[in-house]
């Protein structure tokens, strides 16, 4: 959600479609890779599934989170708490939890800069590798689930760098659209004062030499005055057209 306001008011504004699709496809593909494992707690272990179910909502929850806007200064927690999540539970649910560490490998991968995320991708690689086999896989077993580990991180990753780059990119466009508004609005306002000062300095100038040279003479300060009736009747022409101008 952005806000905007003035005078320290601020209204919600709504996400826009580009934004919110990507967040939608980001819960989406979270909720298509814990499918299973919630499905299996559901049918095949009623005693843990609540826990399951529970758990799995704090982990998709944490990871949407994090992606949202002003959490970058938070990352190092947002990794702390996912490791707990995936981690802490095993003895309770089991070798069926060790999906939630898919969302331990994107967090890293798609949160940390770029200097830390392949190295802290690798050594979530290397602990679900240590979690593999200590839930009794073989070697083989061990090195399957990690590549499925790295194959499901990658485009759940890449779905939030989609996201965030939709909400970038809008928020560019809004302020390059404000900063167009705002030259908009000097150029205009330049150009009002252009017409208004002119005309203005015109008629003041006949109205001084109407004072300063006034001998009586009718016709004369009657010409003048038409004088000054027609450079206000062209000012107020060109007002016209310039407000004609400014509204299109």
């Amino acid at each position: 959600m952005s806000e905007s306001g003035d005078s320290g008011s601020r209204t919600a504004v709504p996400a826009p479609l580009e934004v919110r699709v990507g967040r939608a496809a980001v819960i989406a593909f979270a909720l298509f890779l814990m499918a299973r494992t919630v499905a299996h707690y559901i049918q095949d272990s009623p005693a843990r599934a609540v826990p399951a179910v529970i758990l799995t909502v704090a982990v998709i929850a944490l990871y949407v989170w994090s992606g949202y806007p002003g959490r970058s200064r938070h990352r190092w927690r947002f990794v702390a708490a996912s490791a707990v999540l995936v981690y802490l539970p095993l003895p309770l649910l089991g070798a069926w939890w060790a999906g939630a560490g898919i969302f331990l490998a994107a967090t890293v991968l798609g949160f940390l800069s770029r200097w830390y995320a392949l190295p802290a991708f690798a050594l979530v690689l290397l602990l679900e590798l240590g979690k593999s086999l200590a839930l009794g896989d073989d070697p083989t077993t061990a090195l399957s689930w990690i590549l499925t580990v790295a194959v499901a991180a990658v485009p759940l990753a890449a779905l939030t760098h989609f996201a965030e780059t939709a909400r970038v990119l809008y928020e560019t466009r809004a302020e390059l659209v404000a900063a167009e508004v705002a030259a908009q609005r000097a150029r205009s306002m330049g150009e009002l004062e252009g017409i208004l000062g002119s005309r203005l300095n015109a008629i003041a100038q006949q109205g001084f030499r109407i004072l300063s040279d006034g001998d009586g003479n009718t016709e004369i300060l009657k010409k003048q005055l038409h004088g000054m009736h027609d450079i206000a009747v062209e000012a107020q022409r060109d007002m016209r057209e310039f407000a004609h101008r400014v509204q299109q």
